[in-house]
């Protein structure tokens, strides 16, 4: 009966391992909005920072479960991102144009980070 019972456990802790472990990051998969970016060591809340400036600073990242993704910053007069996703760990990877970047998944909050510069977005 204990062989059998750790059995059981074995084939669950593989069965949720292997559920963890999807293609495209099943569970990064959904809609995030910025708020809050850091330049040159200044983190600035979006939402203070587009009520200050009395315009919309909606910028959203959408990582769909096909293993695509699309960044709309057109709010902030930069256009529209589009490319592949995929996910390990906590770490998810955003290619467009030929160029990776690496971003840090934790929870919610995934926070994209280039040359000094970050960018936070949390999952809606």
């Amino acid at each position: 009966m204990k062989k059998r019972a750790l059995t059981l456990l074995l084939a669950l802790a593989m069965i949720v391992s292997l559920a963890a472990c999807g293609g495209g990051g099943g569970g990064a998969a959904g809609s995030y909005k910025m708020t809050k970016m850091n330049a040159a060591g200044v983190e600035m809340n979006i939402d203070d920072l587009a009520a200050m400036a009395g315009v919309d600073m909606t910028v959203t990242l959408e990582l769909k479960d096909d293993g695509n993704f699309s960044l709309d910053m057109s709010a902030l007069g930069t256009g529209s991102v589009s490319g592949t996703w995929t996910s390990s760990g906590s770490t998810v990877t955003l290619t467009a144009e030929g160029e990776d970047i690496s971003c840090s998944l934790n929870g919610g909050t995934l926070v994209m980070e280039q040359d000094g510069q970050s960018l936070t977005f949390e999952k809606q």
